[in-house]
């Protein structure tokens, strides 16, 4: 079995969805510590010719190594200003009504859980995407290690094999730690995919950009938009 694992985050990016779709399986890393503005709670959409950020906000318990899973969402007042972002952007999208409504639902939940919010984003958008990974919650595993010696544990708790990592873990990964653990390692090769935006191209955008535009044809786009090479 050949797997990734990510931390979750709001919304996310084709990039992130290309690396599931080369995998058979994904850790959602739950147990990791949150960290302060970054991909875990936020994500950027389209905003007439230029792109701007959706943040949740959520409590900070102001402990060291807060983790992932403890990250409660602050209050529901950011999820009209989201929802009315993407209805004002995105309404005239060949495509917005496919998919908003279940967004909206989704959003709209009495969820105070960030990882729960993100995860349930996450699996509704890769059912979309024709992705059917297997998912693994890494909470469920109490694994103590970090960096290499976290992910080569991981694999050995859900017996994969094979292991991904896109190519901002190349300040932390030990290529030779997998090969002593007989895991096969590979690297995400990742070019970002050019669609009609009706406009101006902006790359590196959440998903649901791509699913407003390009609809059903939005999983081959993904799927075909990295590969793997052999450590």
């Amino acid at each position: 079995m050949r797997i990734c694992a990510h931390q979750p985050v709001y919304l996310p990016s084709i990039h992130l969805l290309n690396k599931i779709s080369l995998t058979d399986g994904v850790v959602l890393l739950n147990h990791c510590q949150f960290v302060k503005r970054s991909w875990h709670i936020r994500n950027q959409v389209r905003s007439g010719t230029d792109k701007i950020f959706l943040t949740v906000p959520v409590q900070n318990s102001h402990k060291y190594g807060q983790s992932l899973e403890d990250t409660l969402i602050f209050d529901d007042r950011w999820k009209p200003k989201h929802l009315k972002t993407l209805q004002v952007n995105y309404s005239k999208r060949p495509y917005f009504k496919d998919y908003y409504p279940e967004i909206e639902r989704l959003i709209n939940l009495p969820n105070k859980n960030l990882i729960t919010l993100n995860n349930m984003l996450l699996c509704q958008i890769m059912s979309w995407l024709d992705l059917s990974p297997k998912i693994f919650h890494s909470e469920e595993y109490n694994i103590q290690t970090q960096k290499s010696a976290m992910l080569i544990d991981l694999c050995k708790a859900a017996r994969a094999d094979q292991y991904v990592s896109n190519e901002g873990s190349r300040t932390y990964i030990d290529e030779a730690a997998f090969k002593e653990n007989n895991i096969q390692h590979f690297w995400q090769e990742f070019t970002h995919p050019i669609y009609d935006q009706g406009r101006d191209f902006i790359p590196n955008l959440s998903v649901i950009d791509l699913l407003f535009n390009m609809g059903p044809a939005s999983g081959g786009l993904v799927k075909n938009a990295g590969h793997l090479v052999a450590s």
